[in-house]
């Protein structure tokens, strides 16, 4: 009786070689259903590195933009309270003009419109405060008068945020505008620069039917509308900065995730050629070992 079998070796190399393809299936089939050819940093070091490059530039962006985004949520309310601000002092500057006793209501209704867009807030912060965005910036001297002068408690400091980075230059904005400057002017307190102090002076000018001091106060007016129209150019322009740059860095991204993507997308038709291929292979090789095997045992029964 003979006794024949299929070399140790021969079916060694035959069980190896189809695990070789039945790995290069699995991940070819992770490719197509992940969308990327990379599957691990083996697959390709230098598009793997690249690819991490990429990514992390990207998520530095990204924290800018929102840099951007938080300092937009201050200055834009900001300039709108300074724009509404003007309209109030565009109608003062009518009741200067055409005004009397009658309109010492009126005025009145202003000075308390006013102290409170000086007093805005955003996110639970005080907007015109300076650095101290934890304290209400205007007050009254006396509480319990509310014709009594309007104080500043706030400060002049600048808050600025950091929109790249460079850590020995950086590019900076300020996020705020401190209100003394808006609502004071240059003159400060009680100055002809003194959006609330123009208003104590007109009522005063009505009270007394003078004319001749209405007509002062409507010069000071000019003074404070041009202060106002100063803050609200100023805050425009940082807000239309930060829209440029995020626009920026918005469109740099977008050309770094193509970069990204050309890297990593999985190359649809040659993955499907290379499963076709090696599906046909690992048939071929299971049939061929099937058949091997049943002639062995053949052999071995006869």
């Amino acid at each position: 009786m003979s006794f024949r079998t299929a070399s140790t070796t021969q079916q060694r190399q035959s069980l190896m070689d189809l695990q070789r393809t039945q790995e290069r299936l699995a991940k070819n089939q992770t490719r197509v259903t992940s969308g990327s050819r990379i599957t691990g940093p083996g697959d390709d070091p230098t598009a793997s590195a690249a690819i991490l490059d990429f990514n992390n530039s990207i998520q530095v962006n990204t924290q800018f933009i929102k840099q951007a985004d938080a300092a937009l949520s201050y200055l834009t309310p900001s300039e709108n309270n300074v724009a509404s601000a003007i309209e109030a002092t565009m109608r003062l500057q009518e009741l200067a003009i055409g005004g009397s006793k009658a309109s010492i209501s009126e005025l009145d209704a202003i000075r308390s419109n006013l102290l409170s867009m000086a007093n805005a807030q955003s996110q639970g912060k005080y907007l015109f405060a300076g650095t101290a965005t934890d304290t209400k910036p205007f007050v009254l001297a006396n509480p319990a008068d509310p014709t009594s002068q309007i104080l500043y408690q706030g400060n002049s400091g600048q808050i600025k945020v950091n929109l790249d980075g460079n850590a020995s230059n950086p590019n900076q904005v300020s996020t705020n505008i401190p209100g003394d400057t808006v609502f004071f002017g240059g003159g400060g307190l009680g100055s002809s620069t003194d959006i609330f102090q123009a208003i104590t002076d007109l009522k005063a000018a009505f009270n007394a039917s003078d004319p001749a001091a209405a007509k002062v106060v409507s010069a000071n007016l000019n003074l404070i509308l041009a202060n106002l129209n100063k803050a609200q150019a100023d805050l425009g322009g940082r807000q239309a900065g930060l829209i440029d740059l995020k626009d920026t860095y918005a469109n740099f991204n977008a050309t770094l995730e193509n970069l990204q993507s050309a890297q990593e997308a999985t190359d649809y038709p040659r993955v499907m050629t290379e499963v076709t291929a090696d599906e046909t292979l690992q048939s071929v090789t299971l049939s061929t070992m099937a058949k091997t095997n049943k002639v062995n045992l053949f052999d071995y029964l006869t």
